[in-house]
């Protein structure tokens, strides 16, 4: 499987840079291991294998996900990680976390001595109330981001502001979990006909109670684990993700995530991980909501086990972990934020360490203006095509060749269908099929008022020396821009800009300039900025 001493530089696997500082690693045999100074990772399932060397210098790597259980990482390979400052994370086929760590961080006995004594004194029960106080009020927040797909009603939002005002004067643990239970059950009861879907080709496919969120409790556990459809699916993935990132945060700061202020202790279970994972979680369910609203799925993005668990499948749970990079920085100023509480030190004294979100040196820089808390994004909306469900780039909705006939099938069926319908309506109200005088009268004046702007514009001797220019050189650009768009922007009919794009028509030059303007303005287009978290 190594290159022997003898191969050409052609023979060795490319050098890759991590997507945002990820790279995420899935499938069946795989292999991490340090060649030549590199570290060399090889993953996938069957045929469809993948090998690649990432450079400490030039391969920005943070964090290296593995998604599976077979293959092996060589003790030099994690030496490379450390001294990269890399964090590690291997999370199982069923979502479980078997194994995180990352770079060495803060090694103070005296934080871990506050943290095991804090679980009976005042500061466990502020931290505990701080941390839940700001998940309510994320999930609050969420709501109200959310409300064109979520069932929120005026009793939901009065559950929320009773269960915040409760935790504002609560003065035990048992407070806190009371006042979040209350907020859960709203928050949860408006997620739960909130509709998933699917691509065409795979709406028959799938079972019913996949279509919706419905409830966070699986029939098959009671509570959230072994989710049993896609929605609860895709947020124990990610909570599972969280979960890991918030365990290396802890050890950063010098805690153990494994002791607790909220969640009880148990037995292979990192309790504080948890605690530190909760105002972040609704961040993760406003991303998976704008996920569900924007993107349909493919019914090969998700699987059922015998025992009826839903699991997502290698690919999309690869995208899902490479594009949840601000989880870090989320799960460190959180860590970093308990840690201050627990070992308060007098202003005289240098303050702890912040390894991971850097607020220190920043806050040192006097000349600095300051700014806002940084966006946390988990999911960001991806496109994906209306047929098959495969992700997509560009401004299409479907993929090229059979995926775009079968769509464009679909519909002139759809609109012959409907077009009949609403012709014999039309008839039977007793309407003429004809056009009328006024109707042909606008036609007119939209047909003179095109000539005269064409007349006009090449009477200012803008014509080009070269009309082929415009097949070589603007109409492939356009491939990625809808038919739409395209209209919209210059005015003219969506059939006539489909022709276009097909290359069957070459519109007057007059329509260059617009069209190269939208495809610019599509290329430039972004999402808005994602739900924020603040220091509460």
């Amino acid at each position: 499987m190594q290159p022997q001493a003898s191969d050409s530089l052609a023979a060795w696997p490319a050098e890759i840079v991590a997507p945002h500082g990820i790279l995420v690693l899935s499938g069946y045999g795989l292999d991490v291991r340090v060649w030549r100074g590199r570290l060399r990772v090889a993953d996938g399932i069957g045929r469809d294998r993948r090998e690649a060397l990432v450079h400490r210098a030039t391969g920005r790597l943070r964090r290296l996900v593995v998604l599976g259980h077979t293959g092996a990482i060589s003790l030099e390979a994690v030496r490379w990680l450390v001294d990269v400052g890399a964090a590690y994370l291997q999370i199982d086929a069923d979502g479980r976390v078997l194994a995180a760590f990352g770079p060495r961080g803060t090694d103070r006995p005296s934080l871990r001595r506050a943290q095991a004594l804090a679980l009976d004194a005042p500061v466990g029960v502020d931290i505990a109330r701080r941390l839940i106080a700001a998940k309510v009020a994320a999930q609050a927040s969420a709501l109200a981001a959310g409300r064109e797909l979520l069932a929120v009603t005026d009793e939901t939002v009065a559950t929320m502001r009773d269960a915040a005002a409760r935790l504002h004067v609560a003065a035990s643990r048992d407070d806190v979990r009371l006042a979040e239970a209350q907020a859960a059950a709203a928050y949860w009861s408006a997620w739960a006909t909130v509709p998933v879907r699917f691509a065409r080709r795979d709406a028959d496919r799938v079972p019913a109670h996949w279509r919706t969120v419905g409830s966070r409790s699986s029939p098959l556990t009671g509570g959230p684990r072994l989710a049993a459809n896609p929605a609860n699916a895709l947020l124990n993935y990610l909570y599972a993700l969280l979960e890991g990132e918030a365990s290396v945060a802890a050890r950063i700061v010098g805690l153990d995530p494994g002791m607790g202020v909220l969640h009880a202790d148990q037995p292979n279970r990192d309790s504080l991980a948890c605690d530190l994972m909760e105002p972040i979680r609704p961040v993760i369910e406003s991303d998976v909501l704008r996920l569900l609203a924007a993107r349909p799925f493919a019914a090969a993005d998700f699987y059922e086990t015998r025992e009826g668990a839903c699991r997502i499948t290698p690919p999309l749970a690869r995208q899902l972990a490479e594009e949840s990079g601000d989880l870090v920085r989320g799960a460190g100023q959180v860590a970093e934020d308990v840690a201050r509480l627990l070992e308060a030190r007098p202003a005289w004294q240098r303050p702890l360490p912040t390894h991971l979100s850097g607020r220190n040196r920043s806050a040192g820089r006097a000349t600095s203006a300051p700014t806002a808390p940084r966006a946390v994004a988990a999911v960001p909306p991806a496109r994906a095509c209306l047929w098959c469900g495969a992700p997509l780039r560009g401004q299409r909705k479907t993929c090229r060749g059979a995926c775009e006939r079968a769509v464009q099938a679909e519909n002139t069926a759809r609109f012959a269908e409907v077009g009949a319908r609403v012709l014999q309506e039309h008839r039977r109200s007793g309407a003429s099929d004809q056009w009328t005088e006024a109707s042909r009268e606008r036609l007119g004046e939209v047909e003179t008022a095109r000539i005269r702007e064409a007349r006009a514009w090449q009477r200012e001797g803008r014509w080009p020396t070269d009309m082929g220019a415009f097949k070589r050189e603007i109409l492939p650009t356009l491939a990625d821009v809808s038919a739409g768009a395209l209209a919209r922007s210059t005015g003219l009919s969506v059939g006539y800009c489909r022709r276009i794009k097909k290359g069957l028509v070459v519109p007057h030059p007059m329509w260059w300039e617009r069209l190269v303007a939208r495809n610019e303005t599509s290329r430039g287009d972004t999402d808005g900025a994602p739900a924020t978290i603040h220091d509460r």
